[in-house]
């Protein structure tokens, strides 16, 4: 009888410890997976306000037009040019500047980028080309000296006081605005990219004046008046995705630091172009919206705030496009491009004659 109730009992105990253990699965699976924030997140489509909850465009047409501002900005990042660059001196015109996110240490990655799409060599256009670079925080480090003889050999290089890692990115392409709205405001359009990337600049040249000579006069305008008429440009490869809510994922995003279930549309920041027009919005627009960490969303966003809607270009690649002429004919750009050997190579193959 006695071993029969125990029996009983080993039971109960294993199918109550089976119950914790599927308990804990589920939990653990539900908190890896994010999926509550799936489950809590706002409509984008319906909900849609991040801050400033105010009429951005209309504070960038203060700013464009020199009136008093109505709203304090939210958003100017603390920190300083330590080199400066004369490209855009004495420059009346600039048809194309490029403007390269590049790594402290990736001095192979410029080097081979001199040598291929940024040898500023453009018969009959006008283009030049400037690197952005952090700092590591330390004094003299061996790479910050390399940098320091990179830059008085080249002149191309703007080198600014903040850490220099993938999370400082936004810091990185909004203080590069800022140079190219502070010093080279008068470039037709402004190519941003990052330094592993192949360019075609002549057919990035040749998509601009074709889309110029075909578009309509009231084509990315604003409906604000005066300063903010004309081409508002922003283009590259489009995203529409929604954000990652897996919990150890690196572009994990949490409902704290942004809950809406979509995130606006975007243009990969691997390679994206804006003109003139676009750029000086979008710089001043980014004043009065919250930073967020990632560069390519954050642009987005002030985007949609600005009322500049990305358009998508199929000739930019945000992964390796494999290489042959037929297919490289007409590509503006293309990614992963880590081999210095294999840019300057295709480079070569596609210019020459």
């Amino acid at each position: 009888m006695h071993l029969r109730q125990l029996s009983k009992y080993l039971k109960k105990k294993r199918k109550y410890f089976k119950c914790i253990v599927c308990a804990i699965v589920l939990w653990c699976t539900y908190d890896y997976f994010g999926i509550g924030d799936y489950l809590h997140a706002s409509s984008f489509k319906n909900d849609f306000h991040y801050p400033l909850d105010v009429d951005v465009r209309e504070l960038v047409n203060e700013v464009l037009t020199n009136q008093k501002l109505t709203v304090t900005p939210i958003n100017y990042y603390p920190y300083s040019f330590l080199s400066n660059s004369g490209k855009c001196s004495n420059v009346e015109k600039i048809d194309l500047m490029i403007v390269v996110k590049s790594a402290m240490d990736h001095f192979g990655h410029r080097d081979a980028i001199r040598k291929t799409y940024g040898n500023e060599d453009v018969p009959g256009r006008t283009v030049k080309i400037l690197f952005f670079l952090g700092v590591d925080g330390k004094t003299k480090s061996d790479v910050q000296r390399q940098i320091d003889r990179e830059m008085a050999e080249f002149h191309d290089i703007i080198q600014m006081d903040f850490i220099d890692y993938y999370y400082n990115n936004t810091i990185k392409t909004m203080m590069s605005f800022r140079w190219v709205y502070e010093h080279c405001a008068h470039a037709d359009h402004y190519l941003f990219t990052d330094d592993d990337m192949y360019i075609s600049v002549n057919n990035l040249l040749s998509y601009l004046y074709e889309r110029d000579a075909t578009r309509t006069p009231a084509a990315g305008s604003l409906d604000s008046p005066g300063e903010l008429q004309g081409d508002l440009l922003f283009t590259g490869y489009v995203f529409h995705s929604a954000p990652q809510r897996f919990r150890f994922s690196k572009w994990r995003v949490s409902l704290e630091e942004y809950r809406w279930d979509r995130w606006p549309d975007y243009v990969t920041a691997a390679a994206y172009v804006v003109s003139n027009k676009a750029m000086r919005v979008m710089y001043i627009g980014s004043m009065f919206v919250k930073h967020f960490r990632f560069d390519d969303i954050y642009l987005g966003i002030v985007a949609k705030k600005v009322g500049i809607t990305p358009e998508h270009c199929p000739l930019f690649y945000f992964h390796k496009k494999p290489f042959s002429r037929d297919d490289y004919e007409d590509l503006i750009a293309s990614h992963g491009y880590q081999d210095h050997e294999e840019l300057i190579r295709v480079w070569h193959e596609m210019n020459s004659k």
